[in-house]
Order: C-alpha cells, then sequence, then structure tokens
C-alpha cells in the first residue's frame, strides 16, 4: 500500500478540524506498521481489523465498533473507503458513506478534498 499524494494533506486538515480518525480494514494483518512506514499512524486513534472479530467487511458490526471506540455516533461518521461491494457495510451500520472512485496509481492524487466538503456536512 502506498499513500497517495494528497493523504496526508487531508488527514492534517481534518485532525485540525478536531475529526477522529478510524480505520476498519479486511486485510490479514494489523496495519499499523504500514501507516508508520508512510509516517501516518499517528491520525488514527482507532485501528478495527476483521481478523481480530471472526468476520470481514461488510458486516456492519465492524463499523459499529469502530463508531465505539472512537466515541462517535455511526450517525455523525463519515466511512471514506473502496470498493462498494466490502465499504458499503458502513451504510448498514448508519454511517454515512463515501466510496473512492476507481483505482488511483499510490503517489498520484486520489481526490480526498472530497472528503473535506462531505466532512463538513456530517
Amino acid at each position: 500500500m502506498g499513500a497517495y499524494a494528497d493523504t496526508e494533506s487531508t488527514l492534517v486538515r481534518l485532525t485540525q478540524r478536531g475529526v477522529v480518525l478510524g480505520v476498519v480494514s479486511d486485510v490479514g494483518w494489523d496495519l499499523r506498521a504500514t501507516f508508520a512506514h508512510h509516517g501516518l499512524d499517528h491520525y488514527f486513534s482507532s485501528w478495527v481489523h476483521s481478523y481480530e472479530h471472526d468476520t470481514e467487511k461488510p458486516d456492519p458490526l465492524l463499523f459499529q465498533h469502530a463508531c465505539r471506540e472512537l466515541g462517535v455516533a455511526p450517525e455523525e461518521t463519515l466511512m471514506v473507503g473502496d470498493p462498494p461491494a466490502k465499504d458499503g457495510g458502513a451504510a448498514g451500520a448508519g454511517l454515512r458513506s463515501y466510496v473512492l472512485p476507481g483505482r488511483a496509481t499510490p503517489g498520484s492524487r486520489r481526490g480526498l478534498d472530497a472528503v473535506l466538503r462531505l466532512a463538513d456536512r456530517v
């Protein structure tokens, strides 16, 4: 996993606004080291890995667990992810969801400026 060019600037702006951030992932390992490798781990205060919960996305329970860990209500939460078949489970858990369009090459801009606009509406 490589970071996109607009990842860190988006995370900085969200945390400056007081937005708490979490990760919900289906990969079979703990993502903290990967995020740390890119200098991004410190932006996140919740890490929900499906392998630790004996289920996988799109199970709404994973997204609900992340909300509890973050101390936020699902209806006050914006989930950003891809692909829709997996991350659509967030909507089933009551979260607002933004599924990133298409695929992008690591190092390119991902269009995360839309996340900043959407976060203002949650």
